[in-house]
C-alpha cells in the first residue's frame, strides 16, 4: 500500500518532488530523513558539527520550501513536548518573508480579478511592494475617492504549489507513521489535516475580509482600537483591498517614545485588546506579533493581517 501511495504522489507531483529533493540535498538533511524513517540509507561521514547545525539547516530548508513547510515549522516551534530546546529556538525564527516578484507578473492576474485596469480602479498604485510574504505581495494605492489603501495580491501559482506540498506532507506523515511507533503516537496525520484546512482557507482572501469585519464589529465601541475597512467592490478570492493604517510597530519602548507615544498606555491597551478578544468576543487575532500591530497617535492600536 505504501509503495502504491508513493507511486501516486510521484506521478501527480513529480516536478514539485524534484524541487523538494533538491532543497533537501542542498541543506544536507539526509540524516533527518533517516531519523524520521523516510530514508533507509544513512548519510556518510556525519560529524558532530553536522548534527549540531541540523536545526539551523532544517529551518533554512523550510524557508526555501515555501509556505506550507514554513507553517508546519511554525507549528512545531510550539511543541516543546516533541522537540528539544535548540530545535524550538531555531524553528521559532521561521519567517514567511520571501523575495518580491516583478509587478508585471502580477498585473495580468490582478486586473483580471479587478475586472478593470489598474488606472480605472485606482488613482495611484505603487508597483514597489510594501511587504512580501510566501502567499501574497502587498502594494500601496490610492482610490479615486482619495482613501489610502493597501492591495494584497495572491502570488501566482501559490495555490497549486501548496496543494501539492500538502499532499506530499500527508504522504510523508503516513510513511513515517507506518515505520515509527513513536511518530505514530503523536498523530502527524491529524496535525497536517488541521494545517491543510487553515492554509487553504488562508488562500481565499474573502475569509480574511470577513474576519476583518467581525473584528470591526467587536471593537466598534473601543476608541483605542483601529480595524481597517474592507473595500468589497475591489476585493475577491485573490485580492484584498483595505485601508492603509499609518503608524509605528511596537518593537520597543524607545521606538514608541520617539514617535511621541506613551508606551505604558500602549501596553495597557494591548493587554485590554487581548483580554477582550479571548474572554469577551471569543474571536482572537491568531498572529499578534509587532509586525501586525500599528501604534498610532492617541495611543491607538491598529490591527492588520487577519488571515
Amino acid at each position: 500500500m505504501t509503495m502504491l501511495k508513493t507511486l501516486t504522489v510521484a506521478v501527480r507531483d513529480r516536478q514539485r518532488l524534484t524541487e523538494i529533493s533538491a532543497i533537501v540535498a542542498r541543506f544536507g538533511l539526509g540524516v533527518l530523513l533517516v531519523r524520521l524513517g523516510l530514508n533507509k540509507a544513512s548519510p556518510r561521514d556525519t560529524t558532530e558539527a553536522d548534527l549540531a547545525s541540523l536545526p539551523r539547516r532544517t529551518r533554512l530548508a523550510l524557508e526555501a520550501l515555501g509556505p506550507a513547510f514554513i507553517k508546519l515549522g511554525q507549528i512545531l516551534s510550539t511543541r516543546s513536548d516533541l522537540l528539544p530546546d535548540e530545535w524550538i529556538e531555531e524553528l521559532s525564527a521561521l519567517q514567511g518573508d520571501v523575495a518580491s516578484i516583478p509587478f508585471e507578473l502580477l498585473r495580468t492576474q490582478l486586473e483580471d480579478d479587478l475586472g478593470q485596469s489598474l488606472e480605472t480602479a485606482f488613482a495611484a498604485f505603487d508597483q514597489t511592494p510594501l511587504a512580501t510574504a510566501s502567499i501574497a505581495q502587498v502594494h500601496r494605492a490610492t482610490l479615486h475617492s482619495g482613501e489610502a489603501v493597501v492591495v494584497k495580491v495572491r502570488r501566482p501559482g501559490v495555490e497549486s504549489q501548496m496543494q501539492a506540498d500538502l499532499r506530499i506532507l500527508m504522504h510523508l506523515a503516513s510513511v513515517a507513521t507506518d515505520v515509527s511507533p513513536l511518530i505514530a503516537r503523536h498523530r502527524p496525520d491529524a496535525m497536517l489535516r488541521d494545517l491543510s484546512g487553515s492554509i487553504l482557507e488562508e488562500l481565499d482572501f474573502r475569509h480574511e475580509a470577513h474576519n476583518i469585519e467581525r473584528f470591526a464589529a467587536n471593537f466598534a465601541n473601543t476608541p483605542h482600537v483601529v480595524i481597517p475597512k474592507v473595500y468589497w467592490a475591489l476585493s475577491s478570492e485573490r485580492v484584498l483591498v483595505e485601508d492603509f493604517i499609518d503608524g509605528v510597530r511596537p518593537t520597543g519602548a524607545n521606538v514608541l517614545r520617539a514617535a511621541g507615544l506613551d508606551s505604558s498606555r500602549i501596553a495597557t491597551h494591548g493587554a485590554d485588546i487581548v483580554l477582550d478578544m479571548v474572554l469577551i468576543h471569543g474571536l482572537f487575532h491568531g498572529d499578534p506579533h509587532p509586525g501586525n500591530l500599528i501604534c498610532m497617535p492617541g495611543e491607538r492600536i491598529g490591527l492588520i493581517d487577519f488571515g
